[in-house]
């Protein structure tokens, strides 16, 4: 089974901040001349990412699907539960409500 991670080396900084991905790398990741990739850093570690712009915004777009799809239905949970505890305080048919009863 292939492992996931692999390390291919090691790329010098430039005079301008610039790096050359090894060629292995770009190779098996499907890196190409003009390909945008996203930078991400963690000053805690010292540490930087790289991830390609396509497939980060791939992610990023099914994260935020599964994040409106939450929201939503967290919103319908209140405004049922909100409506519910509304008609339970209206109830002037002098029973307990369900809430009340529970005790």
């Amino acid at each position: 089974m292939p492992r996931p991670g692999k390390i291919y080396g090691a790329a010098t900084v430039g005079e301008r901040g610039q790096i050359s991905l090894p060629a292995e790398a770009r190779r098996e990741l499907g890196i190409n001349p003009g390909d945008k990739v996203m930078v991400f850093g963690n000053k805690l570690n010292d540490s930087v990412v790289l991830i390609k712009a396509d497939v980060f915004e791939s992610f990023a777009d099914f994260f935020m699907t599964k994040l409106n799809k939450l929201s939503s239905t967290t919103q319908e949970f209140f405004d049922t539960f909100t409506t519910v505890n509304e008609d339970e305080e209206t109830d002037d048919t002098g029973t307990d409500s369900p809430i009340d009863s529970q005790a």
